[in-house]
């Protein structure tokens, strides 16, 4: 197959192993700084004009995990390189990575602009083979190597037994360029004899000397500004084409590289010097460095490369406070700042970071109201705003809230309806919405909002069956519709929206099983399976998959005690599953210690709802153990603690219900009856 000219942004790949990394370094910097002999520079030859410059190079990749196929974002670097250079060696020969980008690029580029480059091993040594088998076998069409050999070849040796690296740069520069090696050496030596006579001439006066310099410094100054140039451009696509394609794929791997290596880019230069663009793609730098932190299940360093981002942005908002660009930098640095206070547990704190973003976000749409990115950032503002009144207990502020992040949303999208980031953003807000819904006991609108949420989760799937975003998103959808369709009483149907989530959860943990976030969805899905399970009546099956869930959690709680929604939300919600369970089997003695933990814990506004629960099962315990008093005690404890909202409902009937408050109970009831709430525990107890 042939190849367009001048058609790519890469003039070439370079496929490496991780312990060749010095090598890949040497090879981008060889080629990169190569120039043209001026004499051969625009000729037509083999490959078309021949270019002044060789660059630039893709080497963005460390050895990555084995999985099923290369990254989606590494196959765009691939097809957008007009050459594959391979990094030779033992190492490289056995790398499933090396061998899958050689086959790729066999399979969809033209075989014949493989390059190789000896830089260890032995050819054709079966004890110390340097070639990758698809380097020397038919690639099938389908991207598999066969085993039918092909010709053996021709490669440049960097060893000192070999070409050296200075032929063997040569060899790849005049395969590239499309010339002869020859015309390149006796150039090269020509321009190495013209280097040497010149620095004799330069010796013979000082005005000679001085002349020189000056000459050097100017070309040097120019060299390293292209240098610079070429670095910043590198940088500015890996924070943002390159992350965009790697995070919908989930690898934290590949996003490690590209974070540290911006990080370690600015490092080497001096804060004082970078200008205010370089200073916005530090603080991207570290927010990623941050987030996968965070995602790792360190919050701890996660705030703290959060707290330089927004100490860094806050100095150049200052600097310019009408730029929209520093504006929005500053936002999503104040953002981080507060999520990592609210998972903490730290809501005054995190209250007032939102509150921030959210004067931040409306800036940015008195600006230009019509702008979908503002648009966006107004949504997230307001949606932030609304889990904040939500761990307080604010339900009725909470709704307004997330109906406005919604509206916002939508408002977004409209500008780009085929831009799948947006529909998950919408289906992220519809998810919010619905459990406000459901908290204020407006079923049906809840269920409308999560069918519509896993609807646009689904197309979105349809068109990128590997974006890891919408498939977490998915997942979390189906627990919530999995709630309300166990509240309405369609108990099969909620067990088989929990199985679909967890089976969702379980395929993205094969790919990151070290990504904590998918780790808490397919936690809390477990935990609640395993509590519907209990109303099924399916006793073992329940007890089994509270122990995975709570293994899960014990590992979770050992890398971040800190986070507050795993120590202490996650934790008490396996506690009153093993309390009912216990209670349910019978055994009310042993469901006594679990209930009990969950109330002596430090009460906060967030973990009311599960107090309450436990309030309740205590109570029960004691009534079936014969001590009336204690219940009823625990009982008015758990009224007294209950939010004044609808969805409380199904608690207060119950509670009503045991201190003997008939009338009121009844009450309770014909308002949960209106609303069709039918969940199995609720229509037992009434029956009862």
């Amino acid at each position: 197959m042939s190849d367009p000219v001048g058609a790519y942004r890469y003039k070439a790949f370079i496929s490496y192993s991780w312990a060749d990394a010095k090598w890949g370094k040497w090879v981008q910097h060889a080629l990169e700084t190569y120039r043209t002999p001026r004499a051969l520079v625009g000729e037509e030859r083999a490959l078309g004009p021949v270019p002044a410059r060789l660059h630039p190079l893709f080497k963005d990749r460390e050895e990555e995990a084995a999985g099923a196929s290369i990254g989606a974002a590494v196959e765009a670097a691939l097809g957008a390189s007009e050459f594959l250079i391979v990094v030779c060696s033992a190492t490289s020969a056995r790398s499933k990575w090396v061998n899958r980008e050689i086959a790729w690029f066999k399979t969809h580029r033209d075989p014949a602009k493989v390059l190789a480059l000896i830089v260890g091993g032995e050819p054709g040594d079966p004890e110390n083979e340097c070639f990758p088998k698809a380097l020397t076998h038919l690639v099938g069409a389908d991207g598999a190597v066969t085993d039918t050999p092909i010709d053996t070849p021709l490669a440049a040796d960097a060893r000192e037994t070999g070409d050296g690296k200075r032929i063997a740069r040569l060899k790849l520069a005049a395969a590239m360029l499309g010339v002869g090696l020859d015309e390149l050496v006796r150039r090269d030596e020509r321009r190495r004899t013209l280097r040497t006579r010149a620095v004799v001439a330069v010796s013979l006066t000082l005005a000679a000397v001085m002349s020189t310099l000056t000459w050097f410094a100017v070309e040097a100054r120019k060299e390293a500004e292209f240098q610079r140039n070429q670095a910043d451009g590198l940088v500015e696509f890996m924070l943002t084409d390159l992350r965009a394609k790697l995070e919908p794929v989930g690898r934290l791997d590949a996003l490690d590289v590209v974070g540290t290596r911006a990080l370690d880019y600015y490092a080497k230069q001096k804060l004082a010097d970078l200008d205010a663009d370089a200073l916005g793609r530090r603080a991207q730098a570290l927010l990623l460095v941050g987030e996968l932190s965070n995602l790792r299940g360190d919050s701890g360093e996660a705030l703290k490369a959060f707290t330089q981002a927004a100490a860094s942005t806050a100095e150049q908002l200052a600097r310019d406070p009408r730029n929209p660009q520093r504006i929005y930098d500053h936002a999503q640095s104040v953002f981080w700042v507060g999520y990592i206070a609210y998972n903490r547990g730290e809501l005054a704190n995190a209250e007032a970071q939102y509150r921030e973003y959210k004067r931040l976000a409306d800036a940015l749409l008195a600006i230009d109201p019509k702008n979908p990115e503002w648009q966006m950032e107004s949504s997230y503002a307001e949606s932030n705003l609304g889990v904040m009144f939500d761990a307080q207990g604010r339900i009725a502020e909470a709704e307004p809230a997330f109906a406005a992040s919604l509206k916002m949303a939508e408002a977004s999208a409209r500008s780009n309806p085929a831009d799948t980031a947006r529909q998950i953003e919408i289906g992220i807000a519809a998810n919010w919405l619905g459990k406000a819904k459901d908290k204020l006991g407006k079923l049906s609108e809840a269920r409308a909002l999560h069918a519509r949420e896993i609807a646009i989760y689904e197309a979105v799937l349809r068109r990128e069956p590997a974006n890891a975003v919408a498939k977490n998103r998915l997942g979390v959808a189906l627990q919530f519709l999995a709630g309300v369709q166990l509240e309405q009483g369609e108990i099969a149907a909620a067990l088989t929206s929990f199985d679909r989530g967890i089976a969702v959860h379980a395929g993205l943990l094969r790919i990151e099983p070290g990504n904590t976030e998918w780790q808490q969805s397919d936690a809390g899905g477990r935990i609640q399976k395993a509590r519907a399970l209990i109303y099924a009546g399916r006793l073992a099956e329940s007890r089994a998959l509270m122990d995975a869930a709570e293994a899960l959690l014990d590992r979770m709680v050992a890398r971040d005690p800190s986070n507050a929604e795993w120590s202490t939300v996650l934790r008490q919600e396996v506690l009153i599953g093993r309390a009912r369970l216990a209670l349910a089997s019978g055994k009310a003695a042993e469901a006594r210690g679990p209930a009990r933990q969950v109330i002596a814990g430090a009460p906060r506004a967030a973990d009311r709802a599960n107090r309450t629960s436990a309030l309740i099962i205590a109570g029960d315990i004691e009534a079936r153990l014969g001590q009336a008093e204690a219940a009823r005690a625990f009982w008015i404890s758990g009224l007294e603690s209950l939010p004044a909202v609808p969805g409380a409902d199904d608690e207060r009937f119950m509670l009503l219900r045991r201190l003997g408050r008939d009338n009121e109970a009844q009450a309770v009831a014909a308002a949960l009856d209106r609303r069709g709430y039918r969940h199995p525990a609720y229509l037992r107890e009434k029956g009862g």
